[in-house]
């Protein structure tokens, strides 16, 4: 855990630093009047790097302005919220919509996107769904939805087959029993980034196990898990298959990072990640792995095993200062760039998920992932989709919630700690 923190720190420390070298506020300079700053999650190296790095170069030749850009990672909300505090921010933000992006809007911090979507003649470019999970509670569209996902439990085949497992559980019955065969057999079961927001967002959809979404909604967004008797039977449910053996050994202190790594390498057989690992699994591995959803209890609120998904996974935020006269323009067409057929259609090849896009008509769209083309073709019809948590746990407690969740993974906590932890944070 401390070495993860010690990366992020120096991450955000770095990225302030270069935001503030920018002098993008006040400077007037000719830097300032010819250079488009954006704040980045994209990684530069990966496939989606080699997009983004065409958008660039369209953008300058097209425009004769630069591009600064400025990976950041997940340390993103940090830096940027430093940066606004020291009016040094970036013009554009490409995040997700998640925890404390979901209070930008709200706390003047960057402009919705519904005062720009009719006039850049994007309304009717983007999915309807997507716009719709991209509003605040005033109906507002607060960010550029753009890179979808889909978040399904990968099962290695050739794990779990040598330890006379032949398909993937469906019941927590049944995964009970399967991970009491791995264990027998040496192999690590399921593996989850306990420490981070991979292992909140496993422990949240556990929970809802018993919940239709709108009351797993009303108590994500409100508090209450100890007064719903659903969300209570669902924290129970989590507390049975932790101590029954479900999770590898110390599962709250792994990160999502680390989750992934071990299960790339056959150490764990199952976990729970989204299309954005497919492109870095091993092409070896993707013959073996089958997704499909986590599973349900047998009275639970859905007759499927579940999964996420939806159209939060990336997008464009407008800052501040990227709202100025003088700096719009270049912002504009920077966003609806990456809304083109064909720009979209190489994004989702190389993202390896969904875009909000209504057409990629004119991009090579060819599926060459073997998890991709599973997402694609029989996922949605193995699971129910679970509500995403994503846009309904307040911004301000989703880090505390995460403290919460990863020490529910820790042998011994029982349900009822375990639900008054988290229902302190909305006190």
């Amino acid at each position: 855990m401390k070495w993860r923190q010690a990366i992020a720190l120096t991450i955000a420390v770095a990225a302030t630093a270069a935001l503030t070298g920018c002098t993008v506020k006040g400077s007037g300079g000719a830097e300032e009047d010819n250079t488009l700053t954006v704040l980045t999650n994209v990684t530069p190296t990966d496939e989606t790097g080699k997009v983004q790095a065409q958008v660039v170069a369209d953008f300058e030749k097209a425009t004769g302005k630069k591009v600064k850009l400025i990976p950041s990672g997940e340390s993103i909300p940090d830096v940027y919220e430093t940066s606004v505090a020291g009016g040094k921010e970036a013009d554009v933000v490409m995040v997700n919509l998640a925890e404390k992006s979901n209070d930008w809007v709200k706390n003047g911090i960057a402009k919705p996107a519904s005062d720009y979507l009719d006039a850049w003649g994007l309304t009717d470019k983007i999915l309807p769904s997507a716009l719709d999970a991209w509003k605040d509670q005033d109906g507002k569209v607060q960010g550029f939805p753009y890179s979808g996902f889909v978040w399904p439990t990968w099962y290695n085949m050739d794990l779990l087959s040598q330890a006379g497992v032949k398909e993937p559980p469906t019941t927590t019955d049944d995964l009970l029993a399967a991970a009491a065969k791995l264990n027998a057999a040496g192999i690590p079961p399921f593996i989850i980034g306990g420490n981070d927001w991979s292992g909140q967002k496993l422990f949240l959809q556990i929970a809802q196990s018993y919940m239709k979404a709108d009351e797993a909604e009303k108590v994500f967004s409100k508090g209450g898990f100890c007064g719903n008797a659903n969300a209570m039977k669902g924290i129970e449910l989590f507390t049975e298959l932790r101590d029954g053996g479900v999770f590898v050994k110390d599962t709250q202190g792994y990160t999502a990072d680390q989750m992934n790594a071990s299960f790339y390498e056959g150490k764990a057989a199952m976990m729970s990640a989204g299309s954005w690992a497919f492109g870095n699994a091993p092409e070896a591995l993707q013959a073996n792995v089958k997704l499909a959803g986590f599973p349900v209890p047998s009275n639970g609120a859905y007759s499927k095993p579940t999964a996420y998904n939806g159209f939060t996974g990336l997008g464009f935020w407008i800052s501040p200062n990227g709202a100025k006269e003088g700096k719009i323009d270049l912002v504009k067409q920077w966003i609806t760039a990456f809304y083109t057929p064909e720009i979209a259609a190489a994004y989702a090849q190389a993202s390896n998920g969904p875009v909000a896009v209504t057409s990629t008509e004119g991009g090579n769209t060819e599926i060459a992932n073997k998890l991709t083309a599973q997402a694609v073709e029989s996922v949605p019809g193995l699971v129910d989709f679970a509500l995403m948590p994503d846009t309904v746990v307040p911004g301000n407690q989703a880090d505390a919630m995460i403290r919460q969740t990863s020490a529910a993974y820790a042998p011994g906590v029982d349900a009822n700690a375990i639900c008054q932890s988290l229902d302190a944070l909305y006190s």
